[in-house]
């Protein structure tokens, strides 16, 4: 939630409804819920000030939070035969980035919720490095 940054929160969910638990959460912290489907934002020189509904009064407001959702948009992992966590994520080794498939590693969106191109490119070279140290203990290269 966002009232950890600011008092003056309120959510809107364009219409879309929301689960039972949000809206008692949104009403335990004290957030109104706007439910009616957002027209347009409208500002000036790049600032937002103000959100308009289809139906209802505007909404003055500064910033705006938003999130587009997210899924896997591909079944490779699942038909592989990796877990997945109970957001549909790839559970992973956290050293070594493998999959409980053995030889199977993946990285950024596909096993964290956080999607930061940095945590990505963090979790691609720690499955480098720990790929490359398979290949070498297979082939007798290390112990």
């Amino acid at each position: 939630m966002m009232k950890h940054w600011m008092a003056d929160v309120v959510a809107c969910s364009d219409g879309t409804e929301i689960s039972a638990d949000a809206a008692r959460k949104l009403k335990q912290h004290g957030i109104p819920l706007r439910n009616e489907p957002i027209a347009s934002v409208e500002g000036a020189e790049g600032v937002l000030t103000k959100i308009r509904f289809k139906s209802g009064p505007d909404l003055d407001r500064a910033a705006l939070f938003f999130s587009t959702g997210c899924h896997q948009a591909s079944d490779l992992s699942e038909l592989l035969g990796c877990k997945r966590d109970r957001k549909g994520g790839v559970v992973t080794d956290s050293a070594t980035e493998e999959t409980s498939v053995p030889g199977v590693y993946v990285a950024g969106d596909v096993s964290r919720d956080v999607l930061l191109v940095a945590a990505a490119i963090a979790e691609g070279a720690k499955a480098a490095v720990a790929i490359n140290k398979a290949f070498l203990l297979r082939d007798g290269f290390c112990e």
